[in-house]
């Protein structure tokens, strides 16, 4: 890499729109622009053969993937030969593995689904670089905890992605402290940070501002200082006890109840450097924002926030993701106000969501459905459309599934079997398949979980 950078060679990141892709890909074009390098930065909702082909087309040197490109190794190679590298935290092959243009979690002992996503991967690849790229290590905390990575004893970090958050902290870039997790705690006023919380899924309380205000104003909770409105994190340890509270009651007699108090309280992660009550400062607040950048068609703003813009592109980014939750909003009400829309077995959900979810709202929609009371102990899989020809896929393991499943091998194996592309996590995957392939791709899924 230093010969390149030196040589200045035409250098290409490509990452994914999706908050663990801007971070990570910002964070690997910043160290090396920060080296003098001629590089450039690009990002792609998805990656296949067509889009690698249109790649080659550029005429850059040298090409860097991160968070994606794991399932298509073998593409890339006959495309670009020896001139590229992948930096990225999905699963793949043994064989891709050990390849040297491959720089994967699970090829350093890690779990990529739980310990590393491509965010700290990058970080350590930047520091690598130089040391002095501890001011990156934030990103690669955003980049986990967007990845839902903090499952880790009272929804900590662990593994690669602690190294890094320890990093970051050392640094005096972090700090992390045990408190309640809910959506929006150092920017919305705290009704509306509980009614936005839906990981945990409050029943009663998420999604009904009205009644959380009911409930906090019965229970004597100063809602505002000097008419102002008052966040979640301004409230004191007594306050934040009583809110505790408050929602244990509402909640406390409904399906999964235990569960969801149970992460109400986790590690949080506050960027110090950022200013107090905007959506920077709380590493989940981050990295929805830059969910809302990536999917709402506006990845360039997230990744402008990651190099450090905080005047226009901020703006932006804060009106994004007010787009972002109403059409969220809009999306689960369309698909939950039509049962015929949601088939479920013993194990399995299949939502179908063509023409109600937006594919680029589908990953988010079913992520938000495995944290909710019906749900929390199924597999399910979002099926919508992507264009004329083609379908997109989502899928995610629920909160309280209580079996074992490794779903970026059943999406790899069932998106080729029927001439689609495929793989993730396990706990959450993907694929993309021809739209008349719906079927026999549910057959096949299915068929899985009925072994």
């Amino acid at each position: 890499m230093a010969k390149l950078v030196k040589e200045r060679r035409r250098l290409l990141v490509v990452t994914h729109i999706d908050a663990d892709g801007l971070a990570s890909g910002s964070t690997v074009f910043a160290s090396l622009a920060r080296r003098g390098a001629n590089v450039a930065l690009r990002t792609v909702p998805d990656l296949d053969q067509k889009a690698i082909a249109r790649l080659q087309l550029q005429g850059y040197e040298f090409y860097i993937f991160t968070d994606l490109a794991s399932t298509l190794i073998t593409e890339l190679a006959s495309a670009f030969g020896d001139r590229f590298l992948v930096i990225d935290h999905h699963q793949l092959s043994e064989d891709d593995m050990a390849r040297d243009s491959v720089i994967n979690a699970w090829a350093f002992g890690y779990d990529g689904g739980k310990e590393a996503c491509s965010s700290s991967m990058a970080y350590f690849f930047a520091s690598s670089l130089d040391p002095s790229n501890v001011d990156l290590s934030p990103l690669a905390v955003v980049g986990a905890v967007a990845d839902r990575q903090d499952g880790g004893p009272g929804r900590s970090l662990t593994g690669l992605n602690r190294a890094a958050m320890d990093e970051a902290r050392e640094a005096g870039l972090i700090t992390a402290t045990k408190d309640l997790v809910f959506s929006g705690r150092e920017t919305r006023p705290i009704h509306e940070a509980v009614a936005l919380t839906s990981s945990p899924y409050l029943k009663g309380l998420t999604g009904d501002r009205d009644a959380v205000l009911t409930a906090l104003h019965g229970a004597g909770i100063e809602l505002k200082d000097e008419g102002a409105w008052r966040t979640v994190s301004s409230l004191s340890e007594a306050e934040r006890a009583k809110l505790t509270e408050v929602v244990a009651s509402v909640v406390s007699s409904t399906e999964g109840a235990t569960d969801a108090l149970a992460t109400l309280v986790g590690e949080v992660y506050t960027l110090t450097y950022e200013d107090s009550f905007t959506p920077l400062r709380d590493a989940r607040e981050f990295a929805t924002l830059l969910n809302a950048c990536g999917r709402m068609e506006a990845p360039g703003v997230g990744v402008s926030i990651c190099l450090g813009d905080r005047s226009e592109a901020l703006k932006e980014a804060m009106q994004t993701l007010s787009h972002y939750r109403a059409g969220l909003g809009k999306a689960l009400d369309a698909l939950t106000g039509d049962p015929a829309r949601l088939h479920q077995t013993s194990h399995l959900v299949v939502a179908r969501c063509e023409g109600v979810v937006d594919e680029r709202l589908l990953g988010p929609v079913i992520s938000i459905l495995t944290s909710s009371p019906g749900y929390r102990d199924k597999i399910v899989v979002g099926l919508s459309s992507s264009g004329d020809a083609e379908i997109k896929v989502s899928s995610r393991v629920g909160d309280a599934f209580a079996g074992e499943v490794n779903l970026g091998l059943v999406m790899r194996e069932a998106g080729e079997a029927v001439g689609g592309v495929g793989g993730g996590h396990t706990m959450a995957a993907g694929a993309r398949i021809p739209v008349e392939s719906a079927e026999a791709f549910l057959e096949t899924v299915s068929a899985r979980f009925r072994e």
